[in-house]
C-alpha cells in the first residue's frame, strides 16, 4: 500500500504537538485525535482520502506519539482542551472532529462542551459508556485494573515498553487492537516501529498513559458524565465500530445508537478496535457516505 506521507509539522500550543496536514478543499477541516498509547500515524491509511472532502490535520497529542507533554496535563479534560486549542490555531471552514477510542471520547467530550466548535463528529470505535450485557476482553479488564493501582501502572507500562523490542512490542498491540493484524500494511508497522523505538526510553510516557488511562477508568464508572456528553452533542455524527473490537464491546457502541437515534452507526464485521486501519477502504466509503448526506 503506497501511503500519502506528508512531512510532520509542529505547532506551539503552550509546548510542541506534533502533526501532519493533507491538503483539500478549504471549507471542511477534518482533525483526526488518536486513542489511548496511539499517535497520527494511526490515521495514514485514510488520511489521503478525507482530504478529497477537506483540508485533514492528524495530531499527536500532547504526553502521546511525538508530542511531549512540556507540564501540560493528559487527562480527557486535558487533552480536550488541547484539541480545542489545535481546532483554534490549525483548522478553518466547518470542522469535522474524528476520534478513535480515547480520541473518540475527547472528541465528543470537545462537541459537547463547546458545540458551536465542531460541525460534525466520526466516531471510530470510540469509547461509551458501560452497558449491562456485555464486557471488555479479560486481559483489557486486567490491564485496566493495574493501571488504577498506584505505583503499579506506571511500572506495568514501563516494564512493557522495555521487556520487547519495538518490533514485538507493536506486533503484540496490534494483535489486540485488531482482529486480523495481517490486515496492517507493513509499512504502517515500519513507522510504529520507529516511533517505538524513538521514544521508549522516555522516561514521561508511562506517567502520560497512566494519567489518561485512569481519567478513561472515571468516564467509563460514572455513567452520569457519559450521559451528559452524550445529550450535550447537537452536531451530525457518525459511529464506526468493529463486530470483533475486545477493548469497547459492539454492544456499548450500539447501547449509544440507540439513545440517540439521530446518529449514524455502522457495525463493521471481522473488525476489531481501530476500524480505519482495518478496514480503510470501506471505513471511508462509509464517511463519505454520511458527509454527502448530512454536511453537503
Amino acid at each position: 500500500m503506497l501511503l500519502e506521507l506528508s512531512p510532520m509539522q509542529t505547532i506551539d500550543l503552550d509546548g510542541p504537538v506534533v502533526y501532519r496536514s493533507w491538503a483539500g478543499p478549504s471549507d471542511t477541516t477534518f482533525v483526526l485525535v488518536h486513542g489511548l498509547g496511539g499517535s497520527h500515524l494511526n490515521w495514514l491509511q485514510v488520511a489521503g482520502g478525507l482530504s478529497g472532502l477537506g483540508r485533514v490535520f492528524a495530531l499527536d497529542l500532547p504526553g502521546f506519539g511525538r508530542s511531549p507533554a512540556a507540564g501540560r496535563g493528559t487527562r480527557v479534560m486535558d487533552l480536550r482542551r488541547s484539541l480545542a486549542r489545535f481546532i483554534d490555531e490549525a483548522a478553518s471552514g466547518r470542522v469535522v472532529v474524528v476520534g478513535n477510542s480515547m480520541g473518540g471520547l475527547i472528541a465528543s467530550v470537545d462537541a459537547a462542551v463547546e458545540p458551536d466548535r465542531v460541525t460534525g463528529l466520526v466516531l471510530s470505535a470510540s469509547v461509551f459508556p458501560w452497558t449491562r450485557g456485555s464486557l471488555p476482553h479479560p486481559a483489557v479488564l486486567a490491564a485496566f485494573s493495574l493501571y488504577g493501582l498506584d505505583g503499579v501502572g506506571e511500572r506495568l507500562v514501563r516494564a512493557r515498553r522495555r521487556s520487547m523490542s519495538p518490533e514485538a512490542f507493536v506486533r503484540f498491540g496490534l494483535r489486540l487492537l485488531t482482529a486480523d493484524p495481517g490486515v496492517i500494511p507493513e509499512e504502517v508497522i515500519r513507522l510504529q516501529v520507529e516511533l517505538v523505538r524513538d521514544t521508549r526510553d522516555d522516561p514521561e510516557q508511562p506517567k502520560n498513559f497512566i494519567e489518561a488511562a485512569r481519567s478513561i477508568g472515571t468516564y467509563i464508572r460514572t455513567p452520569s458524565l457519559g450521559i451528559r456528553t452524550m445529550d450535550g452533542i447537537r452536531c451530525p455524527v457518525l459511529v464506526i465500530h468493529g463486530r470483533r473490537d475486545r477493548f469497547v464491546p459492539p454492544g456499548f457502541a450500539e447501547a449509544a445508537l440507540a439513545a440517540n437515534p439521530a446518529w449514524r452507526g455502522r457495525i463493521l464485521p471481522g473488525v476489531g478496535h481501530v476500524p480505519q486501519m482495518e478496514a480503510p477502504g470501506r471505513w471511508l466509503g462509509e464517511v463519505a457516505d454520511w458527509y454527502a448526506a448530512t454536511l453537503r
